[in-house]
C-alpha cells in the first residue's frame, strides 16, 4: 500500500529516536548516524517498522530529518506519527526523559498511542477486501479516540517544554495538527482508492467510500474531505464529456428550417456518446457517493443539462417527439438541482410541437396510391387513435389481394371526406403490430407472386422489358446496369388467330408459344423473389448510400484542410483528428453493414443477372413468333 513520503521519511524513524527524544539528543543521534552510515553500518532494525518502506539514511536524509525537527510544525507531525515507548537497537541506549518515564504507566497516554499507531501501521499491510477494509476502520478509531483525549497534546507540549526546542510549537500549531490527524493518518487508504478507481476497480474504491461513510463520527470535516478527494476525478469525467459532447454538436448543427434531415446525424452521434461514455461515468460517481452527495448532484445535473442540450438540437432535426422524451429523461435525472428549472422550462416549450408531431406525424411531399384492379393494389384499411380537435384519425396503407390487407407500407393520419376520399394529414411510423405483420405476410406475398405463375397455358403472350430494379453493387450503393431489349411499345397482347386449315410454321408457333409461356413463368418467379430480397435490403441499401454520402463529404473537408497544411495555412488539429476519426468510424460501418448482408445481396445481383438472360430470350423468342 501507499506510504506517503512525510510517513516514511520521519525525522525521529530515520534518526532512531523515541517521540519523547530532546533538543541535544536530536543533534547527538544525527552526529552517530551520519558516523554509522558513513561506515556502512546503519542497515535496517525491526525498530524502522518494515511496513512503512526503507528507511533513507543518506547525508542529505539525516540533515533533513534534523531540519524537520528544527520546524514546530513538522516536529509536531513527525512525533505524533512516531512512537514514545519503541525499543532502540542494542547499540544505543534507551531514551527516558522525565515525561517518557511518567508515560510507561500501563494507562499511560503514551502507551494507548503507541497502540494505537502500531494499530495504524498494521492495517497498511492488510489487502483491501471487507477483511481489510474493515481493520483500517478500527484503527481509525482507535486512533481518533487518542489524539481526540487532551492528555496526548499535553504530553506532546511537555515534550516540547523539556526538550528545550527552539522555536517552540505553537498553541495554534498543536491545534491545527489536531483537528487534521484522523485525516493524515487515513491518507494511505484514499490514495489506495483513487489508485483502484484509476484502474476501473469500483467495488474496491467505493469500498473504501463505504468505510468514510462509517467514520463520519469521528469528523465530518476529513470525511468529506477525503471522500471528495477520491471521487473528484469521476465527477471532473463526466463534466469533461459532457462540454465535448455539447461543444461537438453546436459545432455540427445547422441551425435553418431547411436543415432537418441534416441535423439528424450529429444529434443521433450525440445521444450514442452520450449512452456509451456519459452514462457509464455518470454511474461510476454513483457508485462512489451517497445520491444526495454534491458530488452525486453536481455530475447529475452536467449530464441532465447535457442531455436537454442534445433535445435542443433534436428540434433543429425536425424530431420534437425524440426532443421530449430526452427532455423528461433530464429532467428526471437533474432532480433537487438548479438544472432542473432550465430544463422544465424548456419542456414546456416542447410539449405542443411534440404533440402535434405525435398526431400528425411528418410531413408528406406525395400522395399514396389508393387504386386496385381486380381486388389487387393498396388500399386504405382501420382507424384509431381520433383526433377530436380535427375529426382525424389513423389508419394503415396497405398492399392488397382480394382486397384483403397483405403487407403494411406505412401509417398516415387523415381525415376522411366520403366517397372513399381522404385529406393526409401526415406520415406515421408503422406500429408494433405492423412490423409484425410484415414478418408473417412475406409467406403470404411469395404464394401470391408464385399462385398465378404456375400456369402458362395463356392465349397470349407479351413482352418482357428489363427489370426496372437496380441491382446492388459490392459496395451498397446502386448501379445500374445496361438495359436489354425493351418491347414495351408492342402490344400488351398478341392475338395469334385461329387458323381453319394447317398453316405453315403452325407447329413453330405452337412451340414458342409454349416456351414463351414457360419462361414468363420462371420470369415472374424470379421477380417475386427479387421483390422480396429489395423489400429486405431497401434499408441496408439506403443506410449505405447515407454513409457513403458522409464519407465523401469528410473526406473533401479533411482534403480541403491537407490543402490548407500544405499551403502553410494553420488549422485545428483536433477538429482534423475528430474528422479522421467520424470517416474511419463511418468506413468500419460500411464494411460491417456490407459484410452482414453479403450473401443477400450476391443472391439478388445472381438473380438480377437471370432476369436480364430470360427477358432477352424471351423478348428474342417474342420477335421471331411476329
Amino acid at each position: 500500500m501507499f506510504v506517503p513520503e512525510w510517513m516514511r521519511a520521519n525525522a525521529y524513524r530515520i534518526l532512531r529516536l523515541s517521540a519523547s527524544a530532546t533538543s541535544s539528543e536530536v543533534h547527538k543521534a544525527a552526529a552517530s548516524m551520519r558516523r554509522a552510515a558513513l561506515l556502512g553500518v546503519a542497515g535496517p532494525s525491526e525498530g524502522d517498522v518494515p511496513a512503512l518502506g526503507e528507511v533513507p539514511r543518506t547525508e542529505a536524509d539525516i540533515r533533513t530529518a534534523v531540519g524537520r525537527l528544527g520546524n514546530p510544525a513538522h516536529r509536531l507531525t513527525d512525533r505524533l506519527f512516531w512512537f514514545h515507548m519503541r525499543r532502540q537497537p542494542q547499540e544505543a541506549n534507551p531514551i527516558a526523559s522525565p515525561s517518557q518515564a511518567a508515560s510507561k504507566e500501563p494507562d499511560g497516554i503514551a502507551v494507548r498511542h503507541d497502540e494505537a499507531l502500531g494499530g495504524l501501521f498494521s492495517a497498511m499491510e492488510t489487502g483491501l477486501d471487507d477483511a481489510g477494509v474493515a481493520v483500517w476502520v478500527q484503527a481509525l478509531r482507535t486512533w481518533n479516540s487518542v489524539i481526540t483525549d487532551d492528555d496526548c497534546w499535553a504530553l506532546s507540549l511537555a515534550i516540547e517544554e523539556e526538550g528545550a526546542f527552539e522555536p517552540a510549537a505553537l498553541p495554534s500549531e498543536v491545534e491545527a495538527l489536531r483537528e487534521a490527524a484522523v485525516g493524515l493518518a487515513a491518507e494511505p487508504l484514499v490514495v489506495a482508492a483513487r489508485d483502484a478507481l484509476s484502474c476501473e476497480d469500483i467495488a474496491t474504491a467505493s469500498r473504501i467510500m463505504r468505510a468514510l461513510d462509517e467514520l463520519a463520527d469521528t469528523g465530518i470535516f476529513w470525511t468529506a474531505i477525503a471522500q471528495r478527494d477520491i471521487a473528484s476525478p469521476a465527477a471532473e469525467r463526466v463534466r469533461a464529456l459532457c462540454l465535448t459532447i455539447y461543444e461537438e454538436l453546436k459545432s455540427n448543427i445547422v441551425q435553418s428550417q431547411d436543415a432537418g434531415a441534416a441535423n439528424k446525424y450529429p444529434c443521433d452521434a450525440a445521444i450514442k456518446r452520450f449512452r456509451s461514455e456519459v452514462e457509464p461515468a455518470l454511474s461510476k460517481v454513483l457508485r462512489l457517493v451517497h445520491p444526495d452527495h454534491e458530488l452525486a448532484q453536481q455530475s447529475r445535473e452536467e449530464a441532465a443539462l447535457c442531455l436537454s442540450c442534445i433535445a435542443t438540437n433534436y428540434t433543429w432535426a425536425d424530431d420534437f417527439i425524440t426532443a421530449e422524451n430526452l427532455r423528461e429523461e433530464a429532467l428526471k435525472l437533474a432532480r433537487d438541482t438548479l438544472g432542473a428549472i432550465r430544463i422544465e422550462d424548456g419542456l414546456t416549450q416542447i410539449r405542443e410541437s411534440a404533440r402535434k408531431q405525435r398526431v400528425f406525424g411528418e410531413p408528406i411531399t406525395s400522395l399514396p396510391s389508393l387504386t386496385t384492379f381486380n381486388g389487387f393494389g393498396c388500399m386504405l384499411y382501420g382507424d384509431s387513435d381520433h383526433d377530436p380537435e380535427t375529426s382525424s384519425y389513423t389508419t394503415t396503407h396497405y398492399v392488397v389481394a382480394l382486397f384483403l390487407p397483405i403487407f403494411p407500407l406505412a401509417r398516415y393520419r387523415v381525415i376522411s371526406a366520403g366517397g372513399g376520399q381522404y385529406r393526409f394529414l401526415g406520415k406515421l411510423p408503422l406500429s408494433k403490430g405492423d412490423r409484425w405483420h410484415i414478418g408473417t405476410s412475406m409467406t403470404i406475398i411469395a404464394a401470391l407472386f408464385l399462385g398465378p405463375m404456375i400456369s402458362s397455358n395463356q392465349d397470349s403472350v407479351s413482352s418482357y422489358a428489363p427489370h426496372s430494379t437496380s441491382n446492388y453493387g459490392s459496395e451498397g450503393a446502386p448501379q445500374q446496369r445496361d438495359k436489354v431489349e425493351d418491347a414495351s411499345t408492342s402490344p400488351a397482347r398478341h392475338d395469334l388467330g385461329e387458323a381453319t386449315a394447317p398453316v405453315p410454321g403452325t407447329t413453330a408457333i405452337s412451340s414458342n408459344r409454349s416456351q414463351l409461356g414457360e419462361l414468363k413463368a420462371r420470369i415472374d418467379s424470379g421477380r417475386a423473389k427479387l421483390g422480396l430480397l429489395h423489400i429486405q435490403l431497401k434499408p441496408v441499401i439506403d443506410e449505405l448510400t447515407n454513409i457513403k454520402g458522409r464519407i465523401e463529404a469528410l473526406s473533401a473537408e479533411l482534403k480541403s484542410l491537407d490543402d490548407r497544411q500544405k499551403a502553410g495555412l494553420e488549422i485545428d488539429i483536433d477538429d482534423y483528428n475528430a474528422k479522421v476519426k467520424s470517416h474511419n468510424s463511418l468506413v468500419n460501418k460500411q464494411r460491417a453493414l456490407i459484410a452482414a448482408n453479403r450473401d443477400e445481396m450476391q443472391t439478388y445481383n445472381d438473380l438480377d443477372e437471370k432476369d436480364s438472360a430470360m427477358v432477352e430470350q424471351y423478348n428474342s423468342l417474342l420477335r421471331s413468333a411476329r
